[in-house]
């Protein structure tokens, strides 16, 4: 392997197995994730919209994730359908758009928990940096691909793949939202580790994300004081700094490994801030006990196996990069967001993807499904494993035809 090739080159044999395996791996986690994802919702968003407002609807938030779930999924049908061209055709295009809207929100946007990451739009709210994910990695497989022989010169690097980097990190950095930076940051690592960065420049690339993340510490009280809280939680209010960190880790070991039963968490009664968000595991621990919470952990390990196969066994180099990107988006995220919760990281407020709560974050990760979707159907010998197979109409209307006859 040459230190400018993908790290699987196109001459090795694919991987042996079922060709459509790929695709029904991300169907299945994906549904497995969503179905989670309302439950959860449903259950932690209820009573903050009663707090909210005693005398409203007790389900407005989960029928704002109804309507987000339906704009996804109609996004991640189309986007499964669209061909690997097409994608790359529009990779720049919702890059460019996404930077965009991330001005817009240095300049007329919303601050939320501290970090100016929002804008209204139609009046709904939107956080473009969930787009920018998403754009990040469809262009960074475009361009390494197309420039990976010169990936052994930081000029090869930087140009354009890295200046764009730069510009989106720079652009959420800006708005003092670390968490989200640190997940567009996996993005970037796993694309440029696929497309065959040489590893001397990792140390370089890694000491820059260092310093950065320093820096962010270094502009912000609430944030320095989350890393206090995490390294010192013997020295720390449970009803204030680490109020969040304490009530988590409470929720799923009152879950025990059965749960308390659905709507029974004690938790979400005000005792876990955010909890159908950003602690949403929390809650679906403390409700489904260890064995939702290893349901949760099993559905995201199928994607990550699915996102390995795309990445192993298709031979185009966009789609190599881009599914690694976008599987450290997803997967990476959820890591992370997971490790919170169980306290191994200190509290970032990154959401669960596919899980927890939020228009933007539910609509940018089911079509970044669909862009997954849409490789998979076009893996080696996808194709005509599809072809070969009736569709569900007419095997339907056979088994029918056939109870009929006996």
């Amino acid at each position: 392997m040459t230190a400018t090739a993908p790290r699987r080159t196109q001459a090795e044999p694919a991987a042996s197995g079922s060709p459509v395996a790929t695709y029904y791996l991300l169907i299945a986690s994906t549904s497995i994730l969503i179905l989670v994802g309302l439950a959860g919702v449903l259950s932690a968003s209820s009573n903050a919209a009663l707090r909210a407002d005693s005398g409203g609807n007790p389900y407005r938030l989960f029928i704002v994730q109804l309507i987000a779930l339906g704009i996804g999924l109609t996004a991640a049908v189309i986007g499964s359908r669209l061909s690997i061209t097409m994608w790359k055709r529009l990779a720049p295009w919702v890059l460019a758009a996404s930077i965009g809207l991330l001005v817009v929100v240095l300049v007329a946007g919303e601050s939320v928990g501290g970090n100016r990451n929002w804008i209204r739009i139609a009046g709904m709210s939107f956080q473009p940096s969930e787009a920018a994910k998403l754009g990040l990695a469809l262009f960074l497989g475009v361009v390494l691909a197309t420039f990976r022989r010169e990936l052994t010169t930081f000029k090869g690097i930087l140009v354009p793949g890295g200046i764009a980097s730069i510009i989106v990190i720079g652009l959420v950095g800006a708005g003092g939202d670390l968490g989200t930076a640190m997940a567009i940051g996996l993005v970037i690592g796993a694309c440029y580790w696929v497309a065959g960065v040489p590893l001397r420049y990792f140390a370089v690339l890694a000491a820059a994300g260092v310093a950065g993340v320093l820096y962010m510490l270094e502009q912000g009280s609430t944030r320095g004081g989350r890393i206090d809280v995490w390294l010192n939680p013997e020295n720390c209010d449970p009803q204030g700094t680490c109020m969040q960190a304490i009530h988590g880790l409470w929720a799923l070991a009152s879950g025990g490994v059965w749960g308390l039963g659905p709507g029974m968490s004690r938790e979400k009664w005000g005792g876990l801030p955010v909890a159908d968000s950003d602690f949403v595991f929390a809650v679906w621990g403390e409700e489904f006990g260890l064995i939702g919470a290893l349901v949760v952990l099993v559905a995201f390990g199928m994607m990550a196996v699915a996102i390995n196969r795309l990445v192993k066994r298709h031979r185009d180099p966009f789609v190599q990069i881009a599914a690694a990107g976008i599987g450290a988006w997803l997967v990476g995220q959820a890591l992370i967001n997971i490790a919170v919760v169980i306290g191994l990281l200190p509290v970032t407020g990154v959401p669960l993807p596919l899980v927890s709560s939020g228009g933007s974050s539910l609509i940018m990760s089911l079509t970044a499904v669909g862009v997954l979707l849409a490789f998979a159907r076009r893996e080696p010998g996808a194709e005509a494993a599809f072809a070969a197979r009736p569709s569900l109409i007419k095997r339907s209307v056979a088994i029918v035809s056939r109870g009929r006859r006996g």
